[in-house]
Formats: C-alpha cells, sequence, structure tokens
C-alpha cells in the first residue's frame, strides 16, 4: 500500500513547477518587451540607440545652468555703495560769457542759500571744492572722505549722498571755472538776479538792476490797466523773510506772472532798501525770476522762502 502510494507520488513530473516558472517569466519578458518597441532589438552598440542618449544627456546638461553663473547675479553686496576719487570737473559755458567776479558771487550765494541737506557737509562740499579748483585733490578727497560723502562717478556735478542717502546736487559753475571765462575790464555788471541762463557778450552793456525793474513795473501796470484779473486768475503767496523771525508776509500775483514780480511786491512789503537783493527759494531750489511759480513746480498754499541777500558793493 504504501510502495503504491510513494509510485504514484513518484510518477509525477517533478520538473512540472519550474517549466511554469520559466514559462511565466518568459511571458513577462515578452511583454516588456512588447511595451518598449524602441528597445526592442537594439543592442549595447546600436547606433540610433547611441544616439539618442548622446543627445538626451547634451539636452540635459544644457538645462541647467552653472551653480558659479547663478551665484554671480549676487557678487555685490546690496549694503556697499559705489565711490569713486573726485576728480575735477571741465566744462565750457555755452549760455553766457562767465567772469571772475560773477564765478565768486554766484558761489557764494549759493552755499548761502542752501536750505536742504546738513550743513556740516555744505561745509564741507565748500571746502573740499576750493582745494579742487586750487589743484590739492589728495586734501579734497579726505575731508570728502571725513564728511561722509559718497561719489558715485567721482565727479560732483553728477551728484553726492551723504551717509543718510541724501542728494546733494552741484551746479557747474559752483565746482570749477568755465574753460572759456572771460576777462572783465573795469567794473564788473550787476546780474540781474534769478537770469543766470541768458546769454550775454562782452560787449554787452550792464544796466543797472533799478533801471530793470523800473522797466518792468511800467510793463505790468500797463497790462493791469487794460483790465482787471480775474479772481481766478489770482494766486496767494505766503512768504517767509530770512533776516527776520516773522511774520510771514502774504502777497497776491497773477497765475502767469513771473517771479520778478512777486520779488518786488516783497521788496515793497518788507521795505527792503536797496543795498539788499532779493532770491526766492522753494525746497531748496532758487527760483527764476522770468518764470512763473506754477512753472517751477510751486503748489498753491506752500510757503516760499524770501532769501534776503546783502547786495555787494
Amino acid at each position: 500500500m504504501i510502495s503504491s502510494i510513494q509510485g504514484c507520488c513518484l510518477s509525477r513530473d517533478p520538473s512540472g513547477f519550474p517549466h511554469a516558472a520559466h514559462a511565466d517569466q518568459g511571458q513577462h519578458a515578452e511583454s516588456f518587451q512588447g511595451t518598449n518597441p524602441a528597445t526592442e532589438g537594439a543592442g549595447p552598440n546600436t547606433p540610433g540607440l547611441s544616439r539618442s542618449l548622446s543627445r538626451s544627456r547634451s539636452n540635459a546638461s544644457t538645462s541647467r545652468p552653472p551653480h558659479s553663473t547663478r551665484r554671480r547675479h549676487h557678487a555685490v553686496a546690496l549694503s556697499e555703495h559705489y565711490n569713486q576719487p573726485i576728480r575735477l570737473h571741465v566744462w565750457r559755458s555755452k549760455r553766457r560769457a562767465w567772469s571772475k567776479a560773477q564765478i565768486d558771487r554766484e558761489r557764494q550765494e549759493f552755499f548761502d542759500t542752501r536750505v536742504t541737506g546738513r550743513p556740516e557737509v555744505w561745509a564741507a562740499l565748500k571746502l573740499a571744492i576750493s582745494l579742487m579748483r586750487s589743484g590739492d585733490l589728495p586734501t579734497a578727497q579726505s575731508i570728502i572722505d571725513a564728511a561722509g560723502v559718497t561719489v558715485p562717478t567721482g565727479d560732483l556735478c553728477d551728484g553726492c549722498y551723504d551717509e543718510n542717502g541724501a542728494l546733494y546736487r552741484l551746479p557747474q559753475v559752483i565746482v570749477s571755472d568755465p574753460s572759456n571765462i572771460v576777462d572783465a575790464r573795469g567794473g564788473e555788471e550787476d546780474m540781474r538776479s534769478g537770469e543766470a541762463d541768458d546769454e550775454v557778450t562782452n560787449t554787452k552793456l550792464a544796466m543797472d538792476i533799478d533801471s530793470d525793474d523800473e522797466l518792468e513795473e511800467d510793463i505790468e501796470d500797463k497790462r493791469e490797466e487794460k483790465g482787471k484779473r480775474n479772481e481766478r486768475d489770482m494766486i496767494k503767496v505766503c512768504a517767509r523773510l530770512s533776516d527776520r523771525g516773522g511774520p510771514d508776509l502774504t502777497i497776491e500775483i497773477g497765475k502767469d506772472q513771473s517771479v520778478g514780480v512777486l520779488v518786488r511786491k516783497i521788496q515793497s512789503g518788507a521795505a527792503l532798501t536797496g543795498q539788499h537783493r532779493l532770491r526766492i527759494a522753494y525746497l531748496g531750489k532758487i527760483l527764476k525770476e522770468n518764470e512763473t511759480l506754477l512753472s517751477q513746480g510751486w503748489k498753491e498754499g506752500h510757503l516760499v522762502n524770501a532769501l534776503v541777500l546783502q547786495r555787494s558793493s
């Protein structure tokens, strides 16, 4: 009985299960190859496969920028400020002929009428500019550095900054003399305030400022005689005089009237003598007398500074 059972068991093919396993593996392998037709029949030395693989590698390498290139954009720290050694500004005047006396007077008035920025910075700039004109650039540079002034281009006319980032603008005539400076003979002509941009020649006769003022007053009177101005065309300007503690002076002028009209009315209202000249400043800028307030950025209701200056003898 036992031997018959053993014979029955031994009569089975012992390799049946392994055959089934090999068959299953073959089916899986065939199905895998069937889903990848691109690699079917392709050996390791197949030219098409080699070209496709090399192409994919090159695309992957070029699609990613190098790490060093990405870091190059952040090479300069945000806290750093561009600063260049100062140099003398060279220029040629095209709008007017400057004499030495006129330039000296213009520079004195410029630094006397600064109402914005730090006074110690303006004082340092004034001294440094004087040293630059005399040729002592090293000492001028040391003063600029000691004051904490940054000059991004090295040219003061392009603007400079203090430690707080405030901008200080300096006109060309303040920084250096023009290359075509004229040699004045006899007395210096008194230039009408606010007309620094007007063209003059050496042969032009100097007109007295008071005569100019009287002439313009006559013109304004004739204009007003032709008809009363509409109230909508009038503006009230509050002026604060620099030679006194107050009160402020309120002047009414037409919107289309020039700053020169405002100057004369302030001189009359403040009882200023002929020994003084008046300049109007707004937001740190000296206004031109031959233009209107509105054309130079003044807003209604804003205060203007009336700078009372001693007329040079």
